[in-house]
């Protein structure tokens, strides 16, 4: 500490109504960045309900929402955008900046195959997960993404039926593990 700054503090210290000042001002900000803290996090927990929430996400579908369907893994509800067409199934995520964690894009198709899936157009890293029959039958993880470029092309070894993309790491932060149960459900119209 220097002379300087030694000198202020002891003159702070020395002055009662000052001192008391700076007391009920520090307290003043310290209730306020708390509750500045707690209004961050009950609108984060609000947020993040509405997210695993059926019939918000149902609302946000009917609302013009891109959200079509919710697949639920593990007990926890996601919900999703349907890329159903072959125009829809090939540009997927692509040209987004980022698709919010706790989402997806649900890939369906009529026969099971070998999908292979590119990253053409990606702006952020993708977890992409291959489903069969209900069920998880591979996860790639952390598929990285090529500005400018197609980036990897993910080839599964196992037939699907259909596909997840979520945000980089909701795999392995929800706990997916290849065989866990997949329940899709399509929001009606109506």
């Amino acid at each position: 500490m220097t002379a300087r700054a030694e000198g202020m503090a002891s003159d702070c210290a020395g002055a009662s109504t000052t001192g008391s000042r700076w007391a009920a001002l520090a307290t003043l900000s310290t209730h306020s960045a708390l509750a500045a803290v707690l209004l961050l996090g009950f609108i984060a927990c609000r947020d993040g309900a509405s997210a695993q929430d059926p019939a918000a996400a149902r609302a946000g579908a009917r609302a013009g929402s891109a959200i079509e369907g919710q697949v639920e893994i593990r007990g926890k509800t996601i919900p999703v955008e349907i890329a159903d067409s072959p125009a829809e199934q090939q540009k997927g995520l692509g040209e987004r900046d980022a698709l919010a964690f706790g989402t997806g894009m649900y890939f369906p198709y009529a026969k099971p195959g070998f999908f292979a899936f590119w990253m053409k157009g990606m702006r952020f890293p993708i977890d992409i997960v291959f489903l069969r029959e209900g069920r998880i039958v591979e996860i790639h993880p952390q598929v990285p993404f090529e500005r400018g470029g197609n980036g990897p092309t993910i080839r599964p070894r196992s037939l699907s039926d259909a596909v997840l993309e979520v945000p980089a790491g909701h795999a392995a932060a929800s706990g997916w593990q290849v065989g866990d149960r997949v329940r899709f459900e399509r929001f009606s119209a109506d």
